[in-house]
Protein backbone atom coordinates (compact mmCIF):
# COMPACT_ATOMS: atom_id res chain seq x y z
CA UNK A 1 0.00 0.00 0.00
CA UNK A 2 1.34 3.44 -0.88
CA UNK A 3 1.81 6.09 1.82
CA UNK A 4 -0.95 8.49 0.66
CA UNK A 5 -3.47 5.62 0.86
CA UNK A 6 -2.19 4.58 4.30
CA UNK A 7 -2.41 8.17 5.55
CA UNK A 8 -5.88 8.61 4.08
CA UNK A 9 -7.15 5.45 5.79
CA UNK A 10 -5.66 6.41 9.16
CA UNK A 11 -6.79 10.05 8.98
CA UNK A 12 -10.30 9.46 7.66
CA UNK A 13 -13.13 10.20 10.09
CA UNK A 14 -14.77 6.99 11.29
CA UNK A 15 -18.00 6.00 12.99
CA UNK A 16 -18.27 2.91 15.15
CA UNK A 17 -20.88 0.41 13.97
CA UNK A 18 -22.23 -1.25 17.11
CA UNK A 19 -25.69 -2.57 17.98
CA UNK A 20 -25.27 -1.19 21.49
CA UNK A 21 -23.89 1.95 23.13
CA UNK A 22 -21.56 -0.14 25.32
CA UNK A 23 -18.00 -1.00 24.35
CA UNK A 24 -16.75 -4.02 26.27
CA UNK A 25 -13.07 -4.12 27.08
CA UNK A 26 -12.33 -7.85 26.75
CA UNK A 27 -11.68 -9.98 29.81
CA UNK A 28 -8.25 -11.49 30.37
CA UNK A 29 -7.31 -13.91 27.56
CA UNK A 30 -10.13 -12.73 25.27
CA UNK A 31 -10.58 -10.29 22.41
CA UNK A 32 -13.26 -8.08 20.87
CA UNK A 33 -13.74 -6.83 17.32
CA UNK A 34 -15.42 -3.50 16.61
CA UNK A 35 -16.42 -2.45 13.12
CA UNK A 36 -16.21 1.14 11.92
CA UNK A 37 -16.92 3.02 8.72
CA UNK A 38 -15.58 6.14 7.08
CA UNK A 39 -17.15 7.87 4.11
CA UNK A 40 -15.72 5.26 1.74
CA UNK A 41 -14.12 2.42 3.75
CA UNK A 42 -14.91 -0.16 6.40
CA UNK A 43 -12.52 -0.86 9.28
CA UNK A 44 -11.87 -3.36 12.04
CA UNK A 45 -10.69 -2.28 15.46
CA UNK A 46 -9.26 -5.12 17.51
CA UNK A 47 -9.20 -5.05 21.31
CA UNK A 48 -7.00 -7.97 22.30
CA UNK A 49 -6.12 -9.20 25.79
CA UNK A 50 -5.04 -12.67 24.74
CA UNK A 51 -1.79 -13.93 26.18
CA UNK A 52 -0.25 -14.97 29.46
CA UNK A 53 0.34 -11.52 30.92
CA UNK A 54 -2.49 -10.02 32.93
CA UNK A 55 -1.88 -6.43 31.75
CA UNK A 56 -1.33 -7.40 28.11
CA UNK A 57 -3.51 -5.29 25.86
CA UNK A 58 -3.09 -4.71 22.14
CA UNK A 59 -5.33 -2.48 20.06
CA UNK A 60 -5.18 -2.21 16.32
CA UNK A 61 -6.90 -0.49 13.42
CA UNK A 62 -7.19 -2.36 10.12
CA UNK A 63 -8.93 -1.47 6.86
CA UNK A 64 -11.36 -4.22 5.85
CA UNK A 65 -10.01 -4.31 2.28
CA UNK A 66 -6.42 -4.78 3.53
CA UNK A 67 -7.15 -6.48 6.84
CA UNK A 68 -3.77 -8.24 6.96
CA UNK A 69 -1.99 -4.86 7.43
CA UNK A 70 -2.55 -3.11 10.75
CA UNK A 71 -2.61 0.65 10.13
CA UNK A 72 -2.13 1.39 13.83
CA UNK A 73 -1.21 -1.04 16.62
CA UNK A 74 -0.80 -0.05 20.25
CA UNK A 75 1.15 -2.52 22.41
CA UNK A 76 0.92 -1.91 26.17
CA UNK A 77 3.05 -4.83 27.34
CA UNK A 78 5.79 -6.71 25.56
CA UNK A 79 9.45 -6.71 24.64
CA UNK A 80 11.36 -3.77 23.23
CA UNK A 81 10.75 -3.36 19.51
CA UNK A 82 13.85 -3.03 17.30
CA UNK A 83 13.06 -0.61 14.48
CA UNK A 84 14.62 -1.30 11.09
CA UNK A 85 17.13 1.16 9.63
CA UNK A 86 15.70 3.83 7.38
CA UNK A 87 14.77 7.47 6.97
CA UNK A 88 12.12 7.96 9.65
CA UNK A 89 12.02 9.03 13.31
CA UNK A 90 13.53 6.41 15.67
CA UNK A 91 15.08 4.42 12.78
CA UNK A 92 17.38 1.68 14.06
CA UNK A 93 16.38 2.29 17.69
CA UNK A 94 14.85 -0.12 20.22
CA UNK A 95 11.49 1.18 21.40
CA UNK A 96 10.26 -0.09 24.79
CA UNK A 97 6.61 -0.86 25.54
CA UNK A 98 4.24 0.77 25.59
CA UNK A 99 4.58 1.88 22.00
CA UNK A 100 2.50 2.33 18.86
CA UNK A 101 3.15 0.95 15.39
CA UNK A 102 2.12 3.20 12.50
CA UNK A 103 2.01 1.67 9.01
CA UNK A 104 4.56 3.04 6.56
CA UNK A 105 5.01 2.26 2.90
CA UNK A 106 7.79 -0.28 2.42
CA UNK A 107 7.78 -1.23 6.11
CA UNK A 108 4.19 -2.27 6.85
CA UNK A 109 3.68 -2.18 10.61
CA UNK A 110 7.34 -2.87 11.46
CA UNK A 111 8.03 0.61 12.89
CA UNK A 112 7.25 1.47 16.52
CA UNK A 113 7.15 4.91 18.15
CA UNK A 114 7.14 5.94 21.82
CA UNK A 115 3.63 7.01 22.82
CA UNK A 116 4.76 10.47 23.91
CA UNK A 117 6.64 11.23 20.69
CA UNK A 118 5.35 13.87 18.29
CA UNK A 119 4.91 11.18 15.62
CA UNK A 120 2.72 9.01 17.86
CA UNK A 121 0.84 11.83 19.56
CA UNK A 122 -0.59 9.50 22.23
CA UNK A 123 0.30 11.29 25.41
CA UNK A 124 -0.78 8.91 28.17
CA UNK A 125 0.21 9.41 31.80
CA UNK A 126 1.37 6.48 33.95
CA UNK A 127 -2.04 6.57 35.62
CA UNK A 128 -3.88 6.46 32.29
CA UNK A 129 -1.72 3.53 31.14
CA UNK A 130 -3.12 1.55 34.10
CA UNK A 131 -6.71 2.18 32.95
CA UNK A 132 -7.80 0.10 29.96
CA UNK A 133 -10.77 2.41 29.36
CA UNK A 134 -8.56 5.51 29.08
CA UNK A 135 -6.12 3.66 26.81
CA UNK A 136 -8.99 2.49 24.59
CA UNK A 137 -10.49 5.99 24.38
CA UNK A 138 -7.13 7.54 23.44
CA UNK A 139 -6.55 4.86 20.80
CA UNK A 140 -10.03 5.32 19.30
CA UNK A 141 -9.42 9.05 19.25
CA UNK A 142 -6.12 8.43 17.42
CA UNK A 143 -8.15 6.34 14.93
CA UNK A 144 -10.35 9.43 14.33
CA UNK A 145 -13.55 7.91 15.67
CA UNK A 146 -16.04 10.78 15.65
CA UNK A 147 -18.93 9.20 17.57
CA UNK A 148 -16.91 8.06 20.58
CA UNK A 149 -18.88 10.21 23.04
CA UNK A 150 -22.07 8.22 22.35
CA UNK A 151 -20.53 5.10 23.91
CA UNK A 152 -19.82 3.98 27.45
CA UNK A 153 -17.19 1.43 28.39
CA UNK A 154 -17.24 -1.71 30.49
CA UNK A 155 -14.25 -3.54 31.97
CA UNK A 156 -13.36 -5.68 34.96
CA UNK A 157 -11.32 -3.43 37.24
CA UNK A 158 -10.00 -6.32 39.36
CA UNK A 159 -7.75 -7.27 36.43
CA UNK A 160 -5.41 -4.42 37.34
CA UNK A 161 -4.52 -5.84 40.75
CA UNK A 162 -1.46 -7.99 40.22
Amino acid sequence: MQQPEIDNLINSLKRLLLDTTLINIPDFNNKELIEAKSHSDFFYIDLNKQGRRLKRYTLQLRAKRKKELPLLRLDLVGPDHPNPPGNFPFAGEKIPCPHIHIAKEGYGDKIAYPLNSKTAGLYLTEEELEDFIQVTKKFLDKCNVVNLNTYSFNTQQEQFNI
